[in-house]
């Protein structure tokens, strides 16, 4: 959630398949794989940031 845009909330899934862990949004696109979780929460970041 950004705490300045509260209307920028989403939910972040992390599950496995059967090429391994995902972070995944709630829309069904992965983000990251799990072992990446710098680069997960970077594009997180920025997906989230107010315009």
């Amino acid at each position: 959630m950004n705490p300045d845009a509260s209307a920028l909330t989403e939910n972040i899934l992390a599950e496995s398949g059967v090429d391994g862990w995902w972070y995944w949004w709630s829309w069904a696109e992965r983000i990251a794989v799990a072992d990446d979780v710098a680069g997960a929460a970077d594009l997180v970041v920025r997906v989230l940031a107010a315009p």
